[in-house]
């Protein structure tokens, strides 16, 4: 009998990575292509993007589809069902109706591979923030994950756009007292207050705003109260992100968190006071960095996945 081979994918916005692994998570291959979420380019184009993707990794493998046992595809755009039919039917066509893969978004395959295994519990803050819990048979939830319009907070986007309306308020003696102003003002290119008004409303998008976060914590490093007051006040969102997710899956046995993204990696300020927050709250949960990568927890999903098959 070959041995059998699975598949896992990082998809993104603008690139996707796949890899190649046999059952114990040997990775024989690995290949990156185009975006995989059908709200960046189309849904034809992100098909055609995976079947490139598959087929390379194959060819450079040395494997035909017939020696695939299972798959995963992990992807922004791919959390809700209609998405998810959207993939399944494409991939019924592509590797046939009975051919496992399991369909999920990031930052369930972020959780997995974190964590080095099937269940527990992730909080991502990045650009935006989203708190999950996962069994090991599969059931998720979540919290958060609302785009930084409606929430994102504690996350970066939530950190520069909040900076800025508080800032504004301080101006009015309406806030904390702040000297963040004139750096801000710099990290904008502009040159007045009221300019940051035109710039938050018509001119910047979520990635310069969240480009302001480090701006803030630089502030925050040096003391200034009202930068101080806010990364503290994201930290205790992100508090609550996780005590949602923990409160709706009283099921999750295993009790361990692991902490993602931009701003659980470069802001000591968030991170310093929400694994106080959680210790203090949740003295049994275990918070750690990531072990592995997305990709990685792909594979272990696709592996899982395509376990029954041969």
């Amino acid at each position: 009998m070959k041995e059998p081979w699975y598949f896992g994918i990082d998809g993104g916005g603008t690139h996707s990575r796949l890899a190649l692994v046999n059952r114990q998570g040997e990775v024989r291959v690995q290949v990156t292509g185009g975006s995989t979420n059908i709200y960046s380019v189309s849904p034809e184009q992100v098909f055609e993007n995976v079947t490139e993707l598959l087929d390379r990794g194959l060819r450079e493998a040395s494997l035909e589809r017939e020696d695939l046992a299972g798959g995963c595809i992990g992807s922004a755009g791919l959390g809700r069902s209609g998405e998810v039919r959207l993939f399944r039917d494409f991939l019924d066509i592509l590797l046939g109706p009975d051919f496992p893969v399991t369909l999920c978004g990031d930052g369930e395959i972020l959780l997995c591979g974190g964590l080095e295994g099937l269940e527990g519990y992730c909080l991502i803050a990045g650009t935006g923030s989203l708190a999950l819990g996962r069994s090991a048979d599969g059931r998720l939830v979540r919290a958060g994950g609302l785009g930084y319009l409606l929430g994102d907070e504690g996350a970066a986007a939530w950190i520069g756009r909040t900076a800025i309306a508080r800032t504004l308020r301080s101006v009015e003696s309406r806030d904390i007292s702040t000297a963040m102003l004139p750096r801000l003002l710099a990290a904008c290119n502009r040159e007045a207050a009221t300019d940051l008004i035109a710039y938050i409303h018509r001119d910047a998008g979520k990635a310069e705003i969240a480009a302001l976060a480090p701006a803030v914590t630089a502030a925050a490093q040096e003391g200034d109260p009202l930068a101080v007051d806010i990364l503290h006040t994201g930290a205790e969102e992100l508090a609550l992100l996780v005590r949602s997710v923990m409160q709706q899956s009283p099921w999750i046995q295993n009790r361990a968190l692991v902490l993602a993204g931009g701003v659980m990696e470069h802001d000591p300020i968030v991170s310093g006071k929400l694994k106080a927050l959680l210790a203090r709250e949740f003295p049994e949960l275990v918070v750690m960095l990531p072990r592995k990568t997305a990709l990685e927890g792909a594979c272990l999903l696709a592996v899982s996945s395509g376990a029954g098959k041969r």
